[in-house]
This record gives structure tokens, C-alpha cells and sequence, in this order.
């Protein structure tokens, strides 16, 4: 059901904002509407922390060790969350500035090797490089051009007044060292420039290029070994102190989300609006008190108009089916909620589409696993509890009908099998979808019946029941004319009332045969559920091939082994896929065949301003 909820107001001194924003964020009560001329406070220091915080994780995660599958987050207790650790700011700096050196290591090591890849090249050149700068009269220029073009540059440079020296040659260049004289400087420039000379720029003035090569490698393994130092004092502080570094993330994080709240101001006052539930009025009221004496709390009910946020209250049960409406569109505020009448169906088709005793067994053992290991939160412990409560179902069916991993080792309760007579198998999943329908019809009736419209419940719902009733019953003999009778006479009811709306005879006639044109839909909708027949037959077929792959191999002892393999990978991997298939189906026929019969959605799910974390868990105190 809809809890229902009151419109909040809360004033408060200026000075207490802070504390009582961060009231209202650790109690997650209170959703609050944010002013389009409010103002948000500033806190430009937490919100560039974050930042910087946020990139220094994303470094640590490089340097993390590999986590345990059922590796859990962290938890922290409300009042450490609240205090910031002076230490951990201290850290962080520290860790950056590590960061920092590594980097300016990195960029280091890979400028010595860009040098010295260089002065690979030149290895052969004797000279100091003091030599190559220019004298009064000449100039010099060292550099390669392609090993095609250095015939003709041997021909060209005769004709000047210079000299070079072949230095070194490989596949593809000629290096050459060149020298002439200042007055040739020009016409030197366009000969280098036509036969595509490339002159290379030594980052040394002096030395020799041997010695110096020698040097940069003793600096390149001191500058390695300091890189290789610093990385292992990364993972060392990766290793002891990320969870420090993640929840001080998440403490700026929370300040950062307090300070954007968009707030009504005056100069002394802060004013706050929003939703809350009316059973947490009261809890509401302690809260703010105790982090302000000198506050005013008012509410009131929702007015007409206004965009109330929706919070459902359902049992336990109930509550673990809620994620799926809200996939499809979460009820109004003041509408139905369509969750109570929902589950049961979701929770008995699931089990049909499986539909395998063995397979259900495991669902079960691997969820309480997985509950027990990975302690799951939200919307993920939802769904595990959903496979959970549906392996119940599943068990159920697969005795029904026989079946453990796609075998029948037992008798199956009922007179037939999915896989051994399949016309009555679909003869029950259209019972069990016309039941499914008629459960959302009479929901339809119930509700127009509350709402002032019981006429509209007999002519549009009660009419196509019969219908749909009397039709089943011409395929049963003895019931054969009473069918018939109650089919026709919902047939009249439709044609009579189906256009009312619809002004004058003709009018209201058309709408009528228009009404019964609908039957199309409705059988579309009856045989949409055959899906429930071909699903369980897929999970029992791929069962069975799996069983028989694995029977076909044993005979040795090495063979028995690789049948325990295929028999334990292949029913995994139909165990998923049935999943997959059940849970996508099951919920497509509630939200066409079950939810399109009477249920429209649109509402508002209420989001209280709360703690967001990535990485923490926080501990109610």
C-alpha cells in the first residue's frame, strides 16, 4: 500500500543549516524540494577535495590488490563518519605528493630513453660535442637524409666549398656530419633542404657521445630503481590505508551534497521544504531538535495538484517484489498499489517457467550463499530475495511435473509432463493466464467500484469475463450451452455499453462493435502466456541434452571426470539462462498482460536526502 504523506516546512537560524542538514541527511527522512530562487551554500573547498580525492582513488585502485569475490565494503559507525580524520587529510597530501613524484619520475625515465635512443643512433660520431658549435668562419651541422638521396647529395656537395664526414649508415638513412663556411650558408640550406636532410639537435654542448650515452644509463637505472621504490611504497600505502582515503571521500562527498541544497533564505533564517512520511513526522521532530533548539517544524496534508512522491508500505513479503513495478512505472500518490495482488502471480509464473525441482534447489542454495557472502543492500537484495522466495516455486512445479534437471527421476504429480504432453501443458498456462487476466480485471472492478463507477465495472470488465469464461466452457461439453449463453450475453453487454460515451444511435452502435472488436486483444493476450509452456520446455530440454552429453563420455575414468564437468557447466549455464528467460518473462506478462488490464503508474518514487556511498557501508548508531 501507499504510506501516506505530509508536506513538511522547517525554519531555523542561519548559523544551524549545517547541522541541521546533516540531521536530516543521517536520518533519511525527509525528501527535500529544492527552491528554484533558493541559495545553496558554498563550499567550494569540499566539493574541489572530492575531486581531488576521487582522482587519488582511481590511482590507488591501480595499485590494489585483486578482491575476494564476497569481498565486503567497508563499515564505518555514524559518529566516525561525522568526525574527519586529520590524519587521513595528512595521508592524502602525502599520497599525492607520491603521485607526483611518480609521475615526474615516468616523465623522466622516458626522456632518458628518447636521449639515449638518440645518442644510439650517433654512437659512431668520435668528436666532442663542443666541436660541433659554430667558429668565426665555418658552421656545422650534423643530421641524416635518405639513403637515396645520398648519392646526389655526394655530387651536389663537391660543388661547394665544404666538407662531411660519413658517420654511420642503416636500412634506411645516411648520418652525416657537415661543415662549410658561413658564406655558403645559404646555398648549403637549399641543397640539405631539396635532398631532405634532417638535422638533429644534441641535448649536450659537450662530451662525447659514447661517455655520454654512459652516463644518461647509469642516471636511467638510479632514476628506474627510484620509480620501482616509489611504486612499492603505493601499494604499501594502497594495501593499509584506500578505506581511509575512500571514506574521507565520502565524508566530502555528503558535505558536498548538504551545501548544493538549494534553500530559501532570509538574513537570519533558513527555510526547508519538502516530503515526509507521516508515521516519521514524530522521529522527524527529534531529529531536528537535536541538532537545533531554536527551530519551527509545520506540516500539512498534500494538496490537489501538487507532485506527491510515492513510498510503499508492504509486508516483508510483499516489499521484495516492489523493484519490479518500479521498473516498470511506480503507482501515484493516492493511487493503488498494485504490488499486493502482483507478487503472488510473479512468484507462482516464475516457478512454472523453471519449473524444474532440481534447478530450484540450487536457486536456493546459491542465493542463501550469496546473501551470506556478499550481504547484499537495496535493490540487489531485493532481487536475490525474489529468485529466493521463486525457487519455492520452482521446486513445487518441478515435482509437479517431474522434473529434476531435466530428468524424471520421480513420478510427477500431476497426469502429464511439460515435455510428454505438451497440448495439456498449454492447456494450463492459458488457464493459469486467463486467471492472471481476470485477477487484473477484478482489480479493475474493485477499483471502479471505490471510485463511484459500478457500472462501468460490470460493462467493461465483468462483460469480457464473461466472454472469456463462456468461450473456455464451448470446449467443455457438458457446460457446452451454458457457455454459450454467457458468452453471448457478454457479447451484448459490450455491444449495448461499449459506446455511451459516444453520442447519438449510430454513435453509440459503431462504439459498440468497436468494443467488441477488442476480443483479439484479449485472446493476444490469453495465448501470450503459451511463453510459460516453450520457457519450461527450453529448461527441460537443455537439462535433458546436458545429461545426455555427459552420459555419452563416461565409460572411462577419465571420461567420469568429464562428465561430472559437463554435468556441473552445463546445468549452471541452463540454471542462468533460465533465470534470465523466467525473470524478463514473468515480468513482461505483468507489465502487458497484468498491469495493461487495470494499473497506469506515473508516480514519483520518494528519494529522502540521505548518504549516498560508493565505497562505505554506515552503520546506523
Amino acid at each position: 500500500m501507499i504510506a501516506p504523506m505530509k508536506k513538511v516546512s522547517i525554519v531555523c537560524m542561519k548559523e544551524d543549516r549545517e547541522k541541521v542538514l546533516s540531521a536530516l541527511q543521517h536520518s533519511a527522512l525527509m525528501m527535500i524540494t529544492a527552491s528554484e530562487n533558493g541559495i545553496h551554500g558554498s563550499d567550494k573547498e569540499s566539493s574541489e577535495k572530492q575531486r581531488r580525492l576521487e582522482q587519488l582513488l582511481r590511482e590507488l585502485s591501480k595499485y590494489e590488490k585483486k578482491k575476494g569475490m564476497f569481498a565486503q565494503p567497508t563499515t564505518v559507525s555514524e559518529d566516525d563518519f561525522d568526525n574527519v580524520s586529520e590524519d587521513t587529510v595528512k595521508l592524502c597530501e602525502e599520497i599525492e605528493k607520491l603521485v607526483e613524484k611518480r609521475d615526474s619520475v615516468t616523465a623522466e625515465i622516458v626522456s632518458l630513453n628518447s636521449t639515449i635512443e638518440l645518442m644510439s643512433e650517433w654512437k659512431d660520431l668520435k668528436t666532442d660535442l663542443s666541436n660541433l658549435a659554430p667558429t668565426e668562419s665555418t658552421l656545422t651541422s650534423v643530421g641524416k637524409l635518405p639513403i637515396a638521396r645520398f648519392d646526389e647529395f655526394k655530387s651536389r656537395i663537391a660543388d661547394v666549398d665544404a666538407d662531411f664526414e660519413k658517420v654511420s649508415e642503416s636500412e634506411k638513412t645516411v648520418q652525416i656530419l657537415l661543415v662549410y663556411f658561413k658564406e655558403a650558408a645559404s646555398q648549403i640550406r637549399t641543397l640539405l633542404t631539396e635532398c631532405e636532410f634532417e638535422e638533429v639537435k644534441f641535448p649536450f654542448e659537450r662530451g662525447n657521445v659514447s661517455d655520454i650515452t654512459k652516463d644518461l644509463k647509469v642516471k636511467l637505472d638510479s632514476v628506474t630503481k627510484e620509480k620501482e621504490i616509489l611504486l612499492e611504497k603505493l601499494k604499501e600505502v594502497t594495501d593499509t590505508s584506500k578505506e581511509d582515503v575512500e571514506t574521507l571521500f565520502e565524508q566530502y562527498r555528503a558535505s558536498a551534497d548538504r551545501t548544493e541544497v538549494r534553500l530559501e533564505e532570509t538574513l537570519e533564517t533558513v527555510f526547508i521544504e519538502g516530503w515526509v512520511r507521516a508515521d516519521s513526522l514524530d522521529k522527524l521532530n527529534s531529529t531536528v531538535k537535536k541538532a537545533t533548539k531554536i527551530f519551527d517544524i509545520e506540516s500539512r496534508d498534500p494538496k490537489d495538484g501538487e507532485d506527491v512522491p510515492t513510498s510503499l508500505t508492504n509486508n516483508k513479503t510483499v516489499a521484495q517484489f516492489e523493484g519490479i513495478t518500479e521498473m516498470f512505472n511506480p503507482p501515484k500518490y493516492g493511487d493503488y498499489d498494485p504490488n499486493a495482488v502482483m507478487a503472488p502471480w510473479y512468484w507462482i509464473i516464475f516457478g512454472m517457467m523453471m519449473g524444474d525441482a532440481g534447478y530450484g534447489l540450487m536457486m536456493a542454495v546459491m542465493i542463501l550463499a550469496g546473501k551470506k557472502l556478499l550481504r547484499p543492500q537495496g535493490g540487489m537484495a531485493k532481487l536475490m530475495n525474489v529468485i529466493l522466495y521463486s525457487s519455492i516455486t520452482t521446486i513445487i512445479f518441478g515435482i509437479l511435473f517431474g522434473s529434476y534437471f531435466g530428468e524424471e527421476l520421480l513420478p510427477a504429480v500431476l497426469p502429464f509432463t511439460a515435455m510428454g504432453d505438451p497440448i495439456k501443458m498449454l492447456l494450463l498456462t492459458i488457464i493459469v493466464g486467463v486467471l492472471h487476466i481476470f485477477t487484473g480485471m477484478i482489480t479493475k472492478m474493485v477499483l471502479d467500484i471505490k471510485s463511484g463507477h459500478p457500472w462501468d465495472a460490470i460493462f467493461d470488465q465483468l462483460s469480457w469475463m464473461m466472454i472469456i469464461a463462456g468461450v473456455g466452457m464451448i470446449f467443455i461439453n457438458p457446460l457446452q450451452k451454458i457457455g454459450i449463453i454467457i458468452a453471448l450475453a457478454g457479447a451484448l453487454i459490450i455491444l449495448l455499453t461499449a459506446g455511451r460515451h459516444k453520442k447519438g444511435v449510430i454513435g453509440k452502435l459503431v462504439g459498440g462493435l468497436g468494443g467488441l472488436y477488442n476480443i483479439t486483444s484479449y485472446f493476444s493476450d490469453i495465448l501470450s502466456y503459451s511463453r510459460i509452456l516453450a520457457l519450461s520446455l527450453a529448461t527441460g530440454v537443455v537439462g535433458m541434452v546436458m545429461n545426455l552429453l555427459a552420459g555419452m563420455v563416461q565409460g572411462s575414468v577419465i571420461g567420469f571426470i568429464l562428465s561430472l564437468v559437463i554435468y556441473i557447466v552445463g546445468h549452471i549455464f541452463n540454471l542462468v539462462l533460465g533465470l534470465l528467460s523466467a525473470y524478463v518473462h514473468a515480468c513482461r506478462l505483468q507489465y502487458i498482460e497484468f498491469y495493461g488490464k487495470f494499473y497506469e503508474g506515473g508516480g514519483t518514487i520518494f528519494k529522502p536526502f540521505g548518504i549516498k556511498t560508493n565505497y562505505i557501508n554506515i552503520k546506523k548508531d
